[in-house]
């Protein structure tokens, strides 16, 4: 997609200088006021699958930037039409609007890219999230600037430096740019490509707490209350994964597991209660990596009355905790059980087995913890035969949920390198679609048929059970 902010760098002399063209248009543009607006550019697709959580990744930078005396508003989508966000954006009229981006997303964001170029022409239009991250260069010919990584510390004094010396999109060489991690640039002369970070534990204790001030809690609570009965909200624990599963991109967080303190946690938890959620949903990757710190968060949410769920690996899981997980909230965990075939979790490089997989469900569901299961077929080497293994332990065991999908190369991860990086312009919108975006040896419609005909059989034997399957929900 071309993009009016495209301008060719062989045009312009210097970062101090007026330009020509496109960015030179940008500076004779009407600059915004010394306000910071954040995008999540997510309009609702009404789709079975579809989760409605707030972008905590948003909130935790305007946190930020209001500790720094910015103002600041965040404009989720998810409640907005492409049209209001326009009009909002406009009379807002901030000089700086950032947008979250990842895979699914990316054409939203491309497109909002291009309405504030042409709206709000004076304002810096920035990205950041897991795609940028990965592919910098790609969101560089829409935007002024990229932020790679955890960009909680520079995004914020970049954009409050910003603001207090008068920049703009054509004088970005004003900044000390080399001292921001994680920023990108290659745009009118300046090309700057600063490490990503990951802050250590120590500096995060020092974060304030996500600023959820601008969320529609109403609208996110009443879609929960009308599937679920309940009102959930996410909520981030620990971050980082040290398991280097072959489909699996870890741009942001990385591989080094660091944890929140809790009473840092339980501060957030009280805010969230305060706006009327009753439910957390546990975001994290790794919460049941470390049974201590998982223990003796346990012992501190049990007080506060909160249902929980969260996701869980296959292996490290003990009865112990298990049972205190249920007598402190714990409603359902979900696993990522993947394949009933070992040769297949060993091409996924999961460090896991089928039987750790059953002994975690068998754990949880005796102490009466609801399971949920996400399973992947058609996996690059995998054969009819294997699958239908999937197929056949996804029936054998006591599962509340299940759930099918093909595997997604997303970019960043060792999936994506193998198959020689699929199409990185096409944009995964769909949500749960069983289409490959590689060429694969297994037959589509083969695979279609048998994912409907397990979960037929699933929801069969379920309801013979007299199991409750409540819609899907964390």
């Amino acid at each position: 997609m071309a993009s009016t902010r495209d301008a060719d760098p062989d045009e312009i002399a210097s970062p101090l200088v007026e330009r020509s063209g496109a960015e030179g248009r940008q500076a004779e543009g009407k600059a915004g006021a010394a306000k910071v607006a954040l995008v999540f550019p997510y309009f609702r697709t009404r789709a079975p699958t579809e989760l409605l959580f707030p972008p905590l990744g948003l909130a935790a930078l305007a946190a930020q930037l209001r500790r720094l005396r910015v103002e600041t508003r965040i404009f989720d989508c998810t409640f907005r039409t492409f049209e209001q966000l326009g009009r909002e954006l406009r009379e807002y009229g901030p000089a700086i609007v950032g947008v979250s981006s990842m895979v699914s997303l990316t054409a939203n964001a491309l497109r909002i890219a291009d309405m504030v170029s042409a709206s709000l022409p004076g304002s810096l239009l920035v990205a950041g999230g897991p795609l940028p991250t990965v592919f910098p260069r790609r969101y560089a010919g829409h935007f002024d600037a990229v932020f790679r990584g955890e960009a909680d510390v520079s995004f914020p004094r970049f954009c409050r430096d910003y603001l207090e010396r008068g920049a703009s999109p054509a004088t970005l060489g004003v900044l000390p740019l080399s001292t921001y991690d994680g920023l990108f640039v290659d745009r009118g002369g300046v090309r700057l490509d600063n490490p990503a970070v990951n802050h250590p534990e120590s500096e995060l204790a020092t974060f304030p707490l996500p600023d959820r001030s601008d969320f529609d809690h109403a609208a996110y609570q009443r879609e929960w209350q009308q599937t679920t009965a309940s009102r959930t909200t996410s909520i981030i624990l620990t971050l980082g994964c040290p398991y280097g599963c072959d489909f699996c991109s870890k741009p942001i967080f990385g591989n080094v597991v660091r944890r929140r303190g809790l009473d840092a946690v339980f501060a957030e938890i009280e805010e969230i209660r305060g706006l009327g959620y009753d439910g957390l949903w546990i975001a994290d990757d790794t919460l049941t990596l470390d049974l201590a710190y998982l223990q003796a968060f346990c012992r501190r949410i049990a007080a506060t009355g909160m249902r929980w769920s969260c996701l869980s690996r296959a292996n490290g899981i003990d009865e112990p905790t298990a049972r205190m997980m249920k007598e402190a909230g714990c409603r359902r965990v979900y696993l990522g059980l993947e394949s009933g075939s070992q040769t297949t979790l060993d091409l996924m490089k999961k460090q896991t087995t089928v039987e750790d997989g059953a002994r975690a469900v068998r754990l949880y569901r005796d102490a009466g913890i609801e399971v949920a299961a996400f399973f992947i077929v058609g996996y690059p080497g995998e054969t009819e035969a294997s699958i239908e293994k999937t197929f056949a332990l996804a029936l054998s065991l006591p599962l509340d949920e299940i759930s099918f999908n093909v595997p997604v190369p997303l970019p960043g991860s060792a999936l994506w390198e193998r198959l020689g990086g699929p199409d990185e312009n096409r944009d995964w919108t769909r949500e749960n679609e069983v289409t490959f975006v590689y060429d694969s040896e297994i037959d589509e419609h083969w695979l279609r048929r048998r994912i409907d005909e397990t979960l037929a059989a699933f929801a069969a034997a379920t309801a013979a059970a007299g199991r409750r399957r409540p819609s899907a929900s964390p």
